[in-house]
């Protein structure tokens, strides 16, 4: 079994990182999108870098999940614990949005790979990217959060 501590320090500084990326994606998209810019390869490549720091959050975070005692106990009795705003946040709900979250992202990424030299890419890459960014920021447990709040530098 891993050192869990070490990971939800990683995953914890990590999130920063894929916080700034989300930012500049969000940049990214909207002034290729207002510029009415076709996709094209070297568009693919950068929204396929995005991607891929989204993976590498997803890989630690899973690898946190798997070593936690916290969404251990979540699955021991979850009769009780879906009780626990807490314990359900971290045993099911982070987890299960975050996922989702890098599905929808690496399915975009996937679908504007077959639509390389289209103008009508950055639209679609917009409209549900706000959707994505909106199950991310809902789902990390903020330090001002009055129902999971977690310190952001650990």
């Amino acid at each position: 079994m891993l050192d869990s501590s070490f990971i939800l320090i990683v995953h914890s500084y990590y999130r920063w990182i894929v916080l700034v990326m989300m930012l500049l994606q969000a940049y990214w998209i909207i002034s290729r999108y207002k510029q009415e810019k076709k996709f094209s390869k070297i568009d693919f490549k950068i929204l396929f870098v995005f991607t891929t720091i989204f993976n590498i959050q997803l890989v630690i975070g899973w690898l946190l999940y798997l070593n936690s005692t916290l969404a251990l106990s979540f699955w021991n009795d979850i009769a009780t614990n879906v009780k626990h705003r807490q314990i359900r946040f971290f045993g099911l709900e982070h987890m299960s949005m975050m996922t989702l979250a890098i599905i929808l992202s690496n399915i975009q990424t996937y679908r504007a790979y077959y639509r390389i030299n289209k103008k009508e890419v950055f639209k679609s890459l917009f409209k549900t990217y706000i959707w994505i960014y909106f199950i991310i920021l809902s789902s990390i447990p903020w330090s001002f959060s009055p129902l999971t709040s977690r310190p952001n530098f650990r």
